[in-house]
């Protein structure tokens, strides 16, 4: 069954469930990397925000065998789960001062994210791009971000540059950075045997691995920006080091004082890209540098 046949009737058939008092819509939406995925919303007579479900895992769980009124029961679910409470008022996001203490950055590849770039305001980071977002936390709809467009930047009568400045001051503040060591961020995921081959390896070729990311694991690539976070990460593992963009999530830092190896490392990073995440996880396929000297990060070509 093609995808847009799986989307019409799962959608008539919520619609089906819902009643007539409910307002069942799909759109495309696009998130990170240009993937489209499907969105379907529910709403109710009298609400004003409703969670959106992703109806695209759901057709991958049809192709693999789940039968249509399940796959329906399942969405349903997800739907009563994420719902607020109440309405949520969302006046105050027109007025700038209620939101810039919460504006923070997180980063995108540039070339795979051309088209969203148009839209949103940006700053532009080697292949990458800086995007700004609201980080929101309500008692009704929980966590979650908002992505920053230029409609509103106009709204609010400011610039990239104030939300630069903004961001660089909140996202560590609210989102606070994470640096460990690699065998200690895959402890619970190796055994001990291969923790102690991995220590062991790092130990001969002196080519000690770190993982940095923010506290909540999630486009915590960004944490790279912090303010001083590099330079604590040179002191920690007593040098230069690479910087390898594992995925918007998180990046490894391998220390290493030779800027040579740029080939080796790019086909590592664009291996772990095609093989390990999934598109809209990707960050870049290209490795970077931080010299402790001078303090700066490098692209390695």
């Amino acid at each position: 069954m093609r995808l847009e046949k799986f989307i019409n009737m799962v959608q008539a058939r919520v619609q089906d469930v819902a009643g007539a008092d409910a307002c069942v819509q799909v759109q495309e939406v696009r998130k990170n990397n240009n993937v489209l995925l499907h969105g379907m919303s529910i709403l109710r007579k009298g609400q004003n925000v409703s969670p959106t479900i992703y109806l695209d895992s759901f057709y991958e769980m049809m192709e693999e065998g789940m039968d249509v009124e399940h796959i329906v029961k399942r969405i349903l679910e997800v739907y009563v789960k994420g719902l607020p409470k109440g309405n949520v008022d969302m006046e105050f996001f027109k007025d700038f001062d209620s939101v810039k203490d919460r504006v923070v950055f997180r980063l995108v590849n540039r070339e795979k994210n051309r088209e969203l770039l148009r839209e949103v305001p940006h700053v532009e980071f080697f292949d990458l791009a800086i995007c700004f977002c609201y980080s929101y936390e309500n008692p009704e709809i929980g966590e979650g971000m908002i992505l920053i467009h230029d409609t509103h930047v106009e709204m609010w009568k400011t610039c990239h540059r104030e939300l630069m400045r903004l961001a660089e001051h909140n996202t560590p503040r609210l989102m606070p950075g994470w640096l460990c060591s690699m065998d200690s961020a895959l402890k619970g995921v190796l055994d001990e045997e291969a923790l102690d081959q991995l220590r062991q390896m790092q130990k001969e070729t002196g080519k000690y691995m770190y993982v940095l990311s923010n506290d909540r694991r999630c486009h915590g690539a960004a944490a790279i920006l912090y303010p001083g976070m590099l330079e604590r990460a040179a002191r920690q593992m007593g040098g230069s080091f690479y910087i390898l963009p594992s995925s918007i999530h998180e990046v490894i830092l391998l220390r290493d004082e030779s800027p040579d190896g740029g080939d080796r490392l790019h086909e590592m990073i664009e291996d772990i890209n095609i093989n390990q995440l999934r598109e809209e996880e990707v960050l870049s396929d290209y490795a970077y540098r931080y010299d402790a000297v001078t303090g700066k990060v490098e692209e390695i070509l």
